[in-house]
């Protein structure tokens, strides 16, 4: 029965440390809009706008999954190139 405490305990202690996950920029721009950290948001949900030479306003970031934006790398007006990480997202 202890073992299987602490068993449970080191589980639960390795999911609350696990890692967010970096999403990265799919298209190059100036940013227009960002989510907010601590917002909710859904699998594909937009987290990231940028303005390109072709469209002013285009999705650069989408949430792979559920979760929560634990931060935001990028701020209005910074320069994204594809690949950037521009949010961090937990699950």
């Amino acid at each position: 029965m202890r073992l299987a405490a602490i068993f449970l305990i080191a589980v639960g202690v390795a999911a609350a440390a696990a890692p967010a996950d970096v999403v990265r920029a799919t298209v190059g721009g100036v940013v227009v809009e960002v989510v907010r950290a601590g917002e909710a948001v859904d699998e594909g949900a937009p987290l990231v706008w940028v303005r390109t030479a072709t469209k002013p306003r285009e999705v650069a970031a989408r949430a792979p999954r559920a979760g929560t934006v634990v931060e935001v790398l990028v701020q209005v007006g910074a320069r994204v190139r594809v690949g950037d990480p521009v949010v961090r997202l937990s699950p």
